[in-house]
């Protein structure tokens, strides 16, 4: 057994029962809940429902639903699964320079991204897959059947994100392309096996479905309600959802930057950081693939500069660094101090993104309250139990099996928000419309479906949770305002619990 991996093995279990407990209130992991269950049903993504990204994710969750039954715990064992091969692709690649960095890389890693719970993100599997890929690639030498095999996690790895090319071309591409002709062809076999899932998805999404749901929509239409100033406002949280956390966490007893400035300080660190650690593995070729391949990572951030989406590129960089300065310096006895130095730095930087809500998300055990409905659980907020299960058995008492619901913000002229996970709850009705999530720019575009959608709903539950929502771009204008004339002419209240209003055609 390798003792080195007994340290990473208990930091990893340590917050495990309170990341499987944490509420379900998100719309992200909302949507990959329903979206897992509807293809097991047979629909589509891109096709019959919106998605953003590449079809991998939900795929993968209708497989383990189809196992296991669709639950909360699967969908989060699944995304522990995605965690388990990042964080052991990063050991595997820093082993080489000994089993203390290794170690010490994959625990800095794991702090990072352990703080966004277990929720199977497409982004956290992309990089997962990537990084596996790299792993392999960089141990693969002469052998074929390595390179096959790198070329097909490289093809699963853009199956979830299409996005995550340029980061795979700038790690593993120059070492296929420094690889002799027969390791290339084998790579490129893998990769274009592991690709194949688009054909397939091209054939039963639809071409224009597909073509417009991966690329017109995120890259094009949702771009303008969800871009955030660069470099970020170090005196007011640019992202909504920063400015609520700091709310419910309340105040800060923490030395140093405020969190809005922590947030902008943590931006600038992680690009210097991605900068630094490719200079210094210049002359390394092994340690630069993996640099590189972070620094691919860095788009991600520039397109929302946010807390999140720091912890989601520097779950890369920060460890490469780590590797860096531990080679460079050769610290050979105590070289795992390297990964250690580096985020205390990060904590002292940033004590709340860094400190305080990493050891609040490991150790905090009052989490929520466990919601039944339909034979399904959720955890929820304490507070929002009763008022949740009202409003639900509201619908039950009046609908019938089978019945169209749709699940929204109270002004569906901006749609920067939804509480997604309820679907989850509904087993025995169909969502209403193709917009089973809500961003801004898609289901509020002008000319859009969200209108007609509504008009033939059975039932609506809007919610006024969101109504609050800022942030410095174009979410907070109105767009097509056909949506709530519908509700206005069609629908008629029927309850009200907390937040949440329940509406029925009529």
């Amino acid at each position: 057994m390798n003792l080195s991996l007994v340290p990473l093995g208990f930091l990893i279990q340590l917050p495990l029962w309170v990341m499987l407990r944490e509420p379900a209130n998100t719309m992200e992991e909302g949507t990959l809940l329903i979206g897992g269950e509807l293809v097991t049903r047979g629909w589509t993504p891109h096709g019959d429902f919106e998605h953003l990204y590449g079809p991998a994710d939900l795929w993968t969750l209708a497989a383990a639903f189809s196992v296991f039954g669709v639950s909360i715990t699967v969908e989060r064992i699944v995304g522990l699964l995605y965690r388990l091969v990042l964080v052991g692709s990063i050991y595997a690649i820093a082993r080489r320079w000994g089993t203390g960095v290794a170690t010490a890389a994959a625990g800095l890693a794991w702090l990072l991204i352990a703080p966004f719970g277990l929720i199977a993100y497409s982004w956290v599997a992309a990089l997962a897959f990537g990084v596996a890929s790299l792993a392999v690639a960089l141990d693969a030498s002469e052998s074929s059947r390595r390179w096959l095999a790198a070329g097909l996690l490289a093809g699963v790895a853009l199956l979830f994100r299409a996005d995550f090319i340029l980061a795979l071309g700038l790690g593993v591409g120059p070492l296929v392309w420094s690889a002799g002709r027969e390791q290339r062809l084998r790579f490129i076999a893998g990769l274009g096996g592991g690709a194949v899932g688009y054909i397939v998805h091209l054939a039963t999404a639809g071409p224009v479905a597909v073509i417009e749901g991966m690329f017109i929509d995120p890259v094009i239409r949702l771009r303008s309600g969800r871009r955030l100033p660069i470099p970020p406002n170090s005196e007011t949280a640019d992202e909504f959802f920063a400015r609520l956390d700091d709310f419910i966490r309340g105040p800060d007893s923490l030395p140093g930057l405020g969190p809005p400035a922590q947030i902008t300080a943590l931006f600038w660190v992680t690009l210097l950081a991605a900068a630094l650690t490719v200079w210094l593995a210049r002359r390394d070729r092994w340690l630069l693939a993996f640099s590189l391949l972070a620094a691919g990572t860095v788009p991600q951030l520039l397109q929302r500069p946010t807390p999140n989406h720091i912890k989601f590129v520097g779950v890369l960089i920060f460890p490469a660094l780590a590797i860096a300065l531990a080679r460079r310096l050769r610290w050979r006895t105590v070289s795992g101090l390297a990964a250690v130095w580096v985020f205390a730095c990060l904590v002292t930087i940033a004590p709340h993104y860094m400190g305080r809500v990493t050891f609040e998300n490991y150790l905090e055990s009052e989490l929520g309250i466990e919601a039944t409905f339909a034979g399904r659980s959720v955890t929820v907020d304490v507070d929002d139990a009763a008022d949740l299960l009202s409003i639900l058995t509201a619908l039950d008492n009046s609908a019938e099996p089978g019945d169209s619901v749709f699940v929204g913000p109270e002004t569906l002229a901006r749609t920067n928000y939804s509480e997604t996970f309820l679907y989850h709850l509904l087993v025995d009705y169909e969502p209403a419309s193709y917009h089973i999530q809500m961003n801004p720019g898609l289901a509020n575009r002008e000319g859009g479906r969200l209108a007609a959608d509504i008009e033939r709903a059975d039932w609506l539950i809007l919610t006024d949770l969101f109504e609050g929502w800022s942030e410095p771009n174009s979410s907070t204008t109105d767009g097509d305002l056909r949506a709530d004339a519908v509700v206005e002419s069609s629908f008629c209240e029927v309850a009200s619990f907390g937040p949440r209003t329940l509406y029925r055609n009529c």
